[in-house]
Order: structure tokens, then C-alpha cells, then sequence
């Protein structure tokens, strides 16, 4: 729902502005977000694993994630350059929604959980 609710809000601003430089934060956005479900759901895997074969798994994808956003800043600096600020700030927002998304359901899954018992 967070994903589709801030997408509409850019191409809402994009449409209001005119500006195609705002592209870069819709990417940036869907970046930041898929890299924070990315990190949530290898958390949970990682979890329920010894502590050795989750960190070797937790390291291994770390440079995974980081590897997918290199190669999308360098793909949008290869084409279009005017696109990096905003796809900067694309990312961060995605990533900061994404977080407190998160930490909202597992904060409320944990009142829940209290709550029933």
C-alpha cells in the first residue's frame, strides 16, 4: 500500500511540475523500498539459522544489496545524469518509509501478541 500511495505521489508531482528529473525519485523509491523488504525478509531467514551460516548468509547479501543500488546510480549516471540528485533522494525516502512501515507492524503485532495473551 506504501509502495503504490508514495509511487502515486511522485507521478502526481511529476504530472504538477512538469519535471522529468523527478523519474529518478520514482526509481530511487521503488530502489529504496526493495532493498528494505529485501533486508527484512533475509532477517528472517537469518534468524532461525546458527549463527555462523547466518552470517555468512547476511554478509553474502549485504553485497548483493549493494551491488543492485551501484548498478542502478550507475545506470541512471550512464543515461541520465540530470536524474542522479533526485534518485538519491528517491532511495533515502524509500528506505526511511519502508523502515518505520516495518516498525509500525512489528510494533503492533507485539501489542497484539500482549494484549491476547
Amino acid at each position: 500500500m506504501a509502495l503504490l500511495s508514495g509511487t502515486a505521489c511522485i507521478l502526481f508531482s511529476i504530472a504538477l511540475t512538469g519535471k522529468q528529473a523527478l523519474f529518478g525519485s520514482l526509481l530511487g523509491y521503488w530502489a529504496g523500498f526493495g532493498y528494505t523488504l529485501w533486508f527484512y525478509k533475509e532477517v528472517l531467514l537469518s534468524s532461525e539459522m546458527d549463527i555462523q551460516s547466518a552470517i555468512k548468509r547476511m554478509r553474502r547479501n549485504l553485497i548483493a544489496r549493494l551491488g543492485m543500488i551501484t548498478l542502478i546510480i550507475v545506470f541512471i549516471a550512464r543515461f541520465q545524469a540530470g536524474w542522479l540528485f533526485s534518485l538519491a533522494l528517491g532511495i533515502v525516502t524509500g528506505v526511511i518509509i519502508s523502515f518505520i512501515i516495518v516498525a509500525m507492524q512489528k510494533n503492533y503485532g507485539e501489542r497484539g501478541d500482549k494484549r491476547s495473551a
